[in-house]
């Protein structure tokens, strides 16, 4: 095969990241009493925010709903190259077998979701949609990125805090 044929082959085989994703993790022996929901990315303290909600759904016998939202954090930063795409779904494909890794010694139910849109609207909908006790999310990672997106009014704590109808739990790294 040549390049361009390797290529085309694995464009092909791309899960489109624009598709919304769930992954179910194993049931557990006993049902869940609750809900909770939980943003994850590749920052620290989203890291930081799952290995707490993990621990929490644990003591309260919760179903952990964990939610990627796509977003300009997973974009490869040259758009221009041929494996854009590929370098996209790639990230996007990290994201999700880092949750599920980490997941994976939650003893109880969980499920994984990754769709692209506006993150505080996604975890929302989620929580209203298994009457969550709380949304979960690591605090700021600082920077004057932040600073930027709380200026514009984009800060997903700002968001949540201001329109969700849940409690928002922010963990530090």
């Amino acid at each position: 095969m040549t390049k361009k044929e390797n290529h085309d082959v694995a464009r092909d085989n791309l899960r489109d990241w624009r598709t919304p994703l769930r992954v179910d993790g194993p049931a557990a022996p006993t049902a869940a009493v609750c809900h909770l929901v939980v943003g994850f990315d590749r920052h620290r303290a989203s890291h930081a925010a799952l290995t707490y909600a993990m621990d929490l759904a644990g003591r309260l016998g919760a179903f952990l709903h964990v939610a990627h939202i796509v977003d300009i954090d997973d974009m490869p930063v040259e758009p221009d190259r041929d494996d854009w795409e590929q370098r996209f779904a790639d990230a996007v494909e990290s994201e999700r077998r880092e949750a599920c890794t980490m997941l994976g010694t939650l003893p109880g139910n969980w499920a994984y979701y990754s769709r692209e849109g506006n993150p505080a609207q996604l975890l929302t909908t989620i929580a209203e949609a298994n009457d969550a006790l709380m949304i979960i999310i690591g605090t700021s990672r600082g920077g004057a990125m932040s600073l930027l997106e709380r200026f514009l009014g984009e800060s997903v704590s700002g968001a949540l805090v201001h329109h969700a109808r849940r409690p928002v739990l922010l963990v530090p790294t």
